[in-house]
């Protein structure tokens, strides 16, 4: 009986041995490979950066290859895979404020793919101290070089940009701007037309449109879908009435006796 017990100790021994030898061989022919592969060249790099509907691109790929060869040092279609750190290059790629997200990652065929999503400004800031956009997501995206990307333009006393824009503890006008500019891009005959928010010394919104001489006098957010119907209706209705380059302003923020909420200020 003690022999037979024996026997199975040795064999299970054996069997146990067997099964870690196999398992050091299968880590052994795997980092082999691995460090093979790591050795050799890049085939190719494939860039794919995200349409985004109605936009100009403001990141294209001869951007992300020369990011990439800047941080290699060299040529990145000259190296090997040995030579990127992927995590590294999508931190590197992502610092880079006019990107939202990005993927990097090898395929089997020592190909590097990199997919990009590239923010959507909806707003230029432009004051004496500040020049910068916004994304529909209230991100600040420095200024782009060499784009010019369509969208409505703030200037005059607008607050600064903060890490707190866009939570309860920010106070300032630029909030207020960047609120109304959302609304006209959901409204396409008002995003056409508009084409500046300028915040006079009274912390009031004027609108500008790219037609005509007038100004519109916007107030604050308050009421804001109201003030922008009416606007609508008096270009639809009012404006063939009366006719164009009629009035230098016309006043939106406050409510008139028959509920039309204009006021008129001519010439």
């Amino acid at each position: 009986m003690a022999r037979t017990n024996k026997i199975e100790s040795f064999d299970n021994w054996k069997a146990t041995v067997l099964w870690l030898a196999t398992v050091l061989s299968i880590m052994i022919i795997l980092l082999l490979a691995i460090e093979t592969k790591s050795m050799l060249p890049l085939k190719a790099v494939e860039v794919e950066v995200v349409h985004v509907a109605g936009q100009k691109s403001i990141v294209t790929k001869e951007i992300i290859i020369e990011k990439l060869n800047t941080y290699l040092g060299f040529d990145v279609e000259q190296a090997n895979i040995e030579d990127l750190n992927l995590v590294e290059i999508e931190h590197l790629i992502k610092t880079d404020d006019r990107i939202k997200s990005v993927e990097v990652f090898i395929d089997g065929g020592e190909k590097v793919h990199i997919e990009v999503v590239q923010r959507k400004p909806v707003l230029r800031v432009m004051t004496q101290a500040a020049n910068f956009y916004l994304d529909e997501e209230g991100e600040k995206i420095e200024r782009i070089h060499g784009r010019a990307i369509r969208v409505p333009v703030a200037t005059g006393d607008i607050s600064a940009y903060s890490e707190e824009f866009g939570t309860e503890n920010y106070e300032g006008t630029l909030q207020e701007v960047f609120e109304l500019s959302l609304m006209l891009r959901e409204d396409k005959f008002l995003g056409a037309l508009i084409e500046q928010i300028y915040v006079n010394e009274l912390d009031e919104m004027v609108l500008i449109p790219k037609l005509g001489d007038e100004d519109l006098v916007f107030g604050g957010i308050e009421d804001a879908n109201e003030k922008l119907r009416n606007i609508r209706d008096f270009y639809v209705h009012g404006m063939p009435k009366s006719g164009w380059n009629k009035f230098h302003t016309l006043t939106f923020k406050y409510k008139g006796k028959d509920g039309e909420g204009i006021l008129f200020a001519e010439k």
